[in-house]
């Protein structure tokens, strides 16, 4: 199987030779004879890698871990708020339904994102105020404060 991009007057071919695999770069920008380098594969991937043009895989899991615990910490934050809202904010003297439906659409939007890496969370994590249902009803804030301490 031979594959062939050409981009910019450079093209790079895929070829098979009797050391292995290599991919064959031909520069050719004029009417001058065209300049080839047959580089590996590897070697390839370590120029891009040098100079940023790819991350390596050492890279690349490095920041999928951060990023992960970052949206597995924001969607425990938002988690928290919804829990606090469910049951100690002051529904019975104001509206708080925009609220209520805003928290629960970030809610929607932490869980979706934090979906696929599931695994290794603790069991329950991500259920707080759950959908159509309606606010509980709320203590003073003076005995809502006191159950806090």
């Amino acid at each position: 199987m031979t594959i062939k991009l050409t981009h910019h007057h450079l093209s790079a071919e895929q070829v098979n030779d009797e050391h292995g695999e290599a991919i064959m770069l031909t520069q050719q920008d004029g009417i001058e004879e065209p300049q080839s380098v047959l580089v590996h594969p590897w070697q390839l991937r370590a120029v891009c890698e040098q100079f940023g043009i790819i991350a390596s895989d050492s890279q690349a899991a490095k920041t999928i871990a951060t990023l992960q615990r970052r949206m597995v910490g924001l969607r425990d934050r938002i988690d928290d708020l919804a829990d606090w809202m469910a049951k100690h904010s002051d529904h019975a003297h104001a509206d708080l339904s925009y609220e209520t439906t805003q928290l629960r659409a970030l809610q929607d939007l932490a869980g979706e994102w934090c979906a696929d890496f599931e695994e290794g969370l603790p069991e329950g994590f991500g259920e707080g105020l759950q959908p159509n249902t309606a606010p509980p009803e709320c203590a003073s804030a003076p005995t809502a404060q006191a159950s806090l301490l």
